[in-house]
């Protein structure tokens, strides 16, 4: 077994399981904040824009923040315990519900892309009997969340629509921080595209 792969597996089950802990190989692997622990643990203190946004419902977890130094987007996404690397449905939906929320909050049309620039960010997400694109589950394929539940877009919507808007209205330090990088990605945007 190569250990690194297996102990990053493992950390993960940790993550997406607050409290368990698991001994391999004489080391210890433990979460207590689940998926906030993950971006804690993967980023450093002083790279974090803000502290990492936390929210916990019933069939999901999602974890935020953005980073200082690196440009792309970084997203940990997991249906029923399974790390979904590749995405799928649940992730898009998630995406689009970030941007949707946003602009709402802010009541401005920014770009897409602005507001997604540095993120990083993890969503886990439980749905009943799920359809996977690939043999690896690595695709989410499922739009819906099983039996009566709404459809996984609605249902992650929903849930980033209520909670997050609430959280940026209690933090209003975050929701600043949060504004300036919109606006510094909107101006560096812009003046790429003029070159």
């Amino acid at each position: 077994y190569r250990t690194e792969y297996v102990a990053k597996m493992l950390k993960n089950y940790v993550y997406l399981n607050p409290g368990l802990t698991i001994d391999f190989n004489g080391e210890k692997y433990f979460s207590e904040n689940g998926l906030k622990d993950l971006l804690e643990d993967n980023m450093s203190q002083e790279d974090m824009l803000y502290p990492v946004i936390h929210l916990r419902g019933d069939d999901i977890e999602i974890a935020i923040t953005h980073s200082k130094t690196q440009y792309s987007e970084e997203y940990h996404s997991f249906v029923n315990g399974q790390n979904t690397t590749q995405g799928g449905t649940h992730l898009t939906a998630y995406r689009e519900s970030l941007v949707k929320t946003i602009r709402e909050f802010y009541n401005k049309n920014f770009d897409p892309s602005d507001v997604r620039k540095s993120i990083v960010t993890a969503i886990s997400i439980k749905v009943m009997e799920p359809v996977f694109e690939s043999q690896t589950k690595t695709k989410l394929g499922s739009t819906d969340m099983g039996g009566k539940l709404p459809t996984v877009r609605t249902f992650i919507n929903d849930f980033v629509k209520t909670q997050l808007d609430n959280y940026l209205h209690k933090n209003t330090d975050t929701a600043e921080k949060l504004l300036r990088q919109i606006m510094q990605a909107q101006r560096e945007r812009k003046a790429l595209s003029g070159i």
